[in-house]
């Protein structure tokens, strides 16, 4: 049982921060004192805060020592997620002075009592938003991903809408529709849209044909009457296959600059 558990500490390790050597030294360093959440994931892909901190340096992943105490409700909670693949870690804040992070932390944790958290306020700036660690690894290495001619596509931009606390549904809602005729042109015979937000991509989903708004049923959203008269398209589609979403999910594609529009075509 414990071989079992630290294979799985490893696992989520190696995946949330893939870097070594001076990479891993630099990035680490560059974070400064942060605040980090650990997530439950649930079965429709949100992100449930379990567990709040801050810290520096690889702090984060310190919750993941003596696992076998079983006494502590925190290490039992983390120990069942771990073995069922549902743990994640998110960073909150990042770059921050220790007063900053003890302030944010505390208020964040005031919060962990309320059981809808969709309106947790994010804080001021960039650096004071949450975003998963595999993401931010990213970002604040400026790494990019060419997306290969067979999965030419659209990245749809989702910037305004997107929340964290958005699920599977959430997204491909905000992402397949509505939108004007001009975007649809954009978008011409690409086989695959990416939901992106802030540069990295949240989801790729293969568009089978474009249809009139309204289609389809929205679940998650509710249709502005105004926006619907002038934006009439939404696409059919569905989740791209797993060997093509594991090459861009949470990875940052090359791309031309967006000028205002929520279509940028890809590869």
């Amino acid at each position: 049982m414990l071989k079992d558990i630290q294979k799985e500490v490893d696992d989520l390790k190696k995946t949330l921060l893939p870097l070594l050597g001076n990479e891993r030294t630099n990035f680490l360093r560059d974070l400064k004192t942060y605040v980090y959440v650990y997530c439950e994931i649930s079965e429709d892909n949100k992100r449930i805060p379990i567990y709040i901190g801050k810290g520096k340096s690889d702090r984060c992943f310190a919750h993941l020592n003596n696992l076998e105490d079983i006494s502590k409700t925190k290490n039992r909670k983390i120990t069942n997620l771990l073995l069922e693949k549902k743990l994640s870690i998110d960073i909150l804040a990042y770059g921050l002075d220790n007063q900053t992070a003890l302030l944010i932390e505390s208020a964040c944790i005031d919060l962990m009592g309320i059981d809808n958290l969709a309106n947790l306020v994010r804080g001021q700036g960039e650096n004071c938003k949450r975003i998963p660690l595999a993401e931010l690894t990213n970002l604040l290495t400026e790494k990019t991903v060419e997306v290969l001619p067979e999965h030419k596509g659209v990245s749809i931009l989702i910037n305004k809408c997107f929340k964290p606390t958005f699920g599977d549904l959430e997204i491909f809602e905000y992402t397949r529709g509505i939108w004007p005729k001009s975007m649809m042109t954009v978008s011409g015979d690409s086989k695959y849209a990416y939901a992106t937000f802030k540069g990295v991509v949240k989801e790729v989903y293969e568009i089978h044909s474009w249809v009139p708004a309204g289609t389809q049923e929205y679940f998650t959203r509710e249709l502005d009457p105004e926006r619907l008269s002038a934006c009439k398209w939404e696409f059919v589609g569905r989740k791209a296959p797993e060997e093509i979403r594991k090459l861009y999910v949470g990875k940052i594609i090359k791309k031309d600059r967006s000028y205002g529009s929520s279509f940028i075509p890809v590869g």
